[in-house]
């Protein structure tokens, strides 16, 4: 038997992708690479090109050929820079070189100019896939960012704002401008490209709750500061995806609060899981987030190779 690539159709694939990763959650005890909302991310997503169908193919889902063998292996994301997140099925971990391998043409196929280089990453306690990347010739480029789970058995932390500063979701399309400009002035990518109109086609995924989108609120009625949690409908899995506050409020204790009470809000859903992911190994949000009871549960490396 050999893996063979099938391609990933918004419209038709994204319930099989998400009950794949919650039978990877189910069996593992964890997702260490991809989680549900990344995948519905890539078409809601605010701060990037506007959605077309082309952008399906940063996906890809991973199957066993034989006419008996339905069962998805993996489901792969290319990023933006030949970064590749991939979640395999622990039930077929031995076909792991054997997919690492696939993928790689896929990516020759993609980037054919010589010097391609592309990159895959490895958690801490995933010790079998450091070992075959380095057998295949990848080089590990050390600690690229931490992955968290949020906190189970704790009650959440209560952090209010401080004095003049009220705390709130998302009320409406009144709100939408004053949310994108002080999103783009924490996050640049945002400033160019999360227009009103994205941020309404961001209200229609289906990881997408007005009340888990809370804003901070100075004196004078201006936005400064935001934190959004997503939470899949299908598998419950949760992921607080941004948190941020304007330049001139930074070190207010705004941040804490935002996290804390979009937790609370969060936990109002009865979410299977809440995890932080890709969260940069900078010192500030790591502090925020084991302030609200996040731990820590993974380092993730990012490993690299020329492939042509």
């Amino acid at each position: 038997m050999s893996i063979v690539r099938c391609p990933f159709n918004f419209d038709r694939d994204l319930d099989r992708v998400r009950e794949f990763l919650l039978e990877v959650y189910n069996s593992a005890g964890a997702l260490h690479y991809l989680v549900p909302t990344k995948i519905e991310n890539q078409k809601y997503g605010p701060c990037g090109n506007d959605y077309s169908p082309k952008d399906d193919e940063a996906i890809k889902i991973w199957k066993q050929s034989g006419k008996d063998r339905a069962d998805i292996v993996a489901v792969s994301h290319r990023g933006s820079s030949a970064n590749y997140h991939i979640e395999i099925h622990p039930d077929y971990k031995d076909l792991e070189r054997e997919l690492f391998l696939e993928i790689e043409k896929l990516e020759s196929s993609i980037s054919p100019e010589p010097n391609a280089r592309m990159y895959m990453y490895t958690v801490g306690p995933d010790s079998e896939r450091a070992s075959i990347l380095t057998d295949m010739g990848y080089e590990d480029y050390g600690l690229h960012e931490y992955n968290y789970r949020g906190p189970h058995d704790k009650p959440t932390p209560r952090n209010p704002p401080p004095d003049g500063f009220t705390l709130r979701g998302l009320e409406g399309e009144e709100d939408y401008p004053d949310f994108i400009k002080v999103v783009g002035s924490v996050y640049d990518h945002c400033r160019q490209y999360m227009t009103l109109q994205k941020m309404k086609f961001m209200t229609q995924a289906e990881f997408y709750h007005r009340d888990l989108n809370l804003v901070m609120i100075n004196h004078d009625g201006s936005f400064v500061g935001f934190c959004m949690y997503r939470l899949d409908p299908l598998t419950r899995i949760a992921e607080m995806e941004a948190l941020g506050v304007h330049p001139d409020f930074e070190g207010w204790g705004l941040e804490s609060a935002l996290l804390t009470e979009g937790l609370r809000r969060l936990m109002t859903y009865q979410p299977n899981f809440v995890c932080a992911v890709e969260i940069d190994v900078s010192e500030q949000l790591n502090q925020f987030l084991e302030s609200a009871g996040f731990v820590r549960s993974v380092t993730m490396n990012q490993w690299g190779r020329l492939i042509n």
